[in-house]
């Protein structure tokens, strides 16, 4: 593996940890809360960020992911865009369902990481459709701040869990 895709894998590896451990005590009700003035849910936060790894491996390959691994994560709902709406999890979503489908796309994701070369580090890979190319280190760099962002927000929900002082 190229070094650069090396330390994504390793900080992205770290960050799955810390959401599983996030998500771990969760029940389905905990993990489809909504708090007053949030817009997502913790599931959904959790399918949004493989959704996202999905997608940057498809981004990177020019090819679709397998069917099944792109309805886990809900891209047959939405297509994730800057800006764009996330698509909500449906109910009953578990620690372990949350769980297989992150490790699903990570392993997709790992996939197309080891198969980078020096020479792809040169290619531009556009965001969404018409849109200008990013360099394979925009979504190197990006995919370990996405995952930080989303799991801070689990963080946030998860008090709203905890009992009034």
């Amino acid at each position: 593996m190229i070094a650069e895709a090396r330390a994504c894998s390793e900080q992205l590896a770290f960050g799955l940890r810390a959401l599983k451990n996030a998500i771990r005590d969760l029940t389905p009700e905990q993990l489809a809360y909504v708090p007053p003035g949030f817009a997502n849910s913790i599931a959904t936060l959790v399918l949004h960020v493989a959704a996202t790894e999905v997608v940057v491996c498809e981004q990177i390959t020019g090819k679709q992911a397998p069917a099944d691994l792109r309805k886990a994560v809900l891209l047959d709902r939405y297509t994730p865009a800057p800006g764009g709406p996330i698509a909500f999890a449906d109910p009953g979503e578990t620690v372990e369902s949350l769980t297989e489908k992150l490790e699903r796309a990570r392993a997709e994701l790992t996939a197309v990481l080891e198969q980078l070369t020096e020479a792809d580090l040169e290619r531009g890979f556009p965001i969404s459709a018409g849109g200008r190319p990013q360099p394979l280190t925009f979504f190197l760099h990006l995919l370990p701040f996405h995952l930080a962002s989303h799991y801070g927000q689990v963080m946030i929900i998860r008090r709203f869990f905890q009992p009034s002082a």
